[in-house]
């Protein structure tokens, strides 16, 4: 059967100007990417990167650490007391050791979450959360000796035990020395103890209080934000005004692509009209008629417009969504956000396609729409890097013009590249055979029939492009006579006729009709 060849050159210059106003153009206009997205996030917050001048202000204001202030804390003293009685009653332990307070010990209650480190902590300040409270809930304080409350100072436990696992080896040494002398000065007997304190450090222990006390402190900083008012009034507003944008975009990049492809179809006419009789008045109505064949062209595609800025509006506000998330757990670069937004373009896409199947498609031909749609997806992604790359590298006057135009085209060649794939590609053919096995007898029918629909049109083409040569009166007289028949056996006697006078060769016997679908089922 005879396959209709694609335009290549057409193809790829539709995919070319589209990307270019679109994904390449309209885009950088309307976007303005940032690192970290467009919404604040702890994660984001804790690296100094903000995407509101609201929250680093507040950042930068937040007052100065107050010892005292951390450590009159209500719970902090009331902790203090419970402490102080389970010493007396010899049943007070040291958190970092494991071992029981002697009466004569001296303990401390320690902060595990360093106070100076919480007050200071830039996701706490984001989630507008006291600090005093959270460094004196009651999952952040332990008792231990004074020794290494004193030597952990503000530093992290992790940072503090690296620290004594690191001074370990000296400090048994210096424990040994002073043991093997058969008298101590008072000096030298603190000292002594000092050490012992430091060696009996459980780092197992420390390390998992840590890890406890820093997920309740996250864990409660993140509910705290995530779950506010302010974080989800921040998403609906950024997540709306992206889908406007990604909506606006979309319709002006068609409205766009679809006058330039009008002007350049009405460019060799003008050009005919002016090359060798040019004129004010003549070439301004040429352009005067370009513009309302545009703006013919613009209405008949109102509807088609209209669904673009739709789908553009929801994919916008899906990509928008989906780069707060992921900030969540890590900081997105530029790029990556507009990654985001150009698949969440085609992601769209294909969903709509598969949930409502205006074409009513069998389930191969669906797969492999989808399939074309997701891949120029991909093409689009692989465009927005090689762009981010040439514009690097074109450190010179129009280089982002044409960092754009090398994205773009590199964007089309991809498309049409996958798009030949996916039709010609052999893998790909067997997966879509394969799928179109759960056809029913009706389906393929229907397929069949509009195969031979497709190849009967093949052959009209063909016919129109030869030159009968025919005498117009003849040709005016037969359809006459065709025209006026009455029924369909004094049709076909006519046509039988006019085949047989002028010696064209059919490729089935005229009036016989198994030969006809002998033919048919040929092609």
């Amino acid at each position: 059967m005879m396959k209709q060849e694609m335009d290549w050159g057409e193809e790829l210059h539709n995919t070319v100007v589209k990307s270019l106003v679109t994904s390449f153009g309209l885009d950088f206009l309307l976007f303005k990417d940032n690192v970290g997205g467009d919404v604040d996030t702890v994660h984001n917050a804790r690296q100094n990167i903000y995407a509101t001048d609201r929250e680093r202000i507040k950042k930068e204001q937040n007052s100065k650490y107050d010892s005292h202030e951390y450590h009159s804390h209500a719970n902090y003293i009331e902790t203090n007391r419970q402490g102080k009685i389970a010493h007396q009653a010899n049943t007070l332990k040291d958190a970092y050791t494991g071992e029981i307070f002697a009466q004569h010990d001296k303990k401390n209650l320690d902060h595990v979450i360093a106070a100076n480190e919480i007050h200071h902590d830039q996701g706490r300040i984001l989630a507008e959360l006291s600090g005093t409270d959270l460094a004196n809930d009651s999952s952040n304080l332990y008792f231990t000796n004074e020794t290494l409350n004193k030597s952990k100072k503000a530093s992290s436990m992790s940072d503090f035990v690296n620290k004594l696992q690191n001074e370990l080896t000296q400090t048994r040494q210096e424990i040994a020395i002073l043991k093997q002398k058969k008298s101590l000065t008072d000096q030298e007997k603190k000292s002594l103890e000092k050490l012992e304190n430091k060696e009996k450090a459980n780092f197992n222990k420390m390390l998992e209080i840590d890890k406890k006390a820093r997920a309740k402190y996250e864990r409660t900083v993140n509910i705290a934000y995530y779950t506010s008012s302010k974080f989800a009034k921040d998403v609906a507003y950024q997540s709306a005004l992206s889908g406007f944008k990604m909506g606006t975009r979309q319709m002006l990049g068609l409205i766009l692509a679809e006058a330039w492809f009008e002007l350049r179809d009405q460019f060799p006419s003008i050009y005919a009209n002016n090359k060798y009789n040019f004129s004010i008045k003549n070439f301004l109505n040429d352009v005067n008629n370009v513009f309302n064949a545009i703006w013919e062209r613009i209405k008949l595609k109102f509807k088609d417009f209209f669904n673009s800025f739709k789908d553009g509006a929801v994919s916008g506000a899906l990509s928008s969504v989906t780069t707060t998330v992921t900030n969540i757990f890590f900081t997105t670069q530029k790029m990556l956000g507009k990654m985001i937004r150009e698949m969440w373009g085609h992601i769209t896409a294909a969903i709509k396609l598969i949930f409502c199947n205006p074409n009513s498609l069998p389930l191969g031909q669906l797969v492999k729409e989808v399939s074309k749609i997701i891949s120029a997806g991909i093409s689009v992604v692989c465009g927005t890097a090689i762009y981010s790359i040439c514009s690097q590298l074109f450190a010179f006057p129009f280089g982002t013009e044409l960092s754009a135009f090398c994205s773009a085209l590199a964007t089309g060649i991809l498309t049409l590249a996958f798009n030949h794939y996916l039709d010609k590609g052999t893998l790909p053919q067997k997966i879509w055979a394969f799928l179109d096995k759960f056809k029913d007898k009706y389906e393929r029918t229907l397929d069949f029939f509009k195969a031979v629909n497709a190849e009967l049109d093949n052959y009209l083409k063909e016919l129109a492009r030869l030159e009968f040569n025919m005498d117009t009166q003849q040709l005016a007289s037969f359809t006459l006579h065709l025209t006026t028949t009455n029924n369909e056996l004094e049709r076909s006697f006519l046509l039988k006729e006019e085949v047989t006078r002028r010696g064209i060769k059919l490729p089935f016997e005229a009036g016989n009709l198994e030969s006809v679908n002998s033919w048919l089922k040929s092609l």
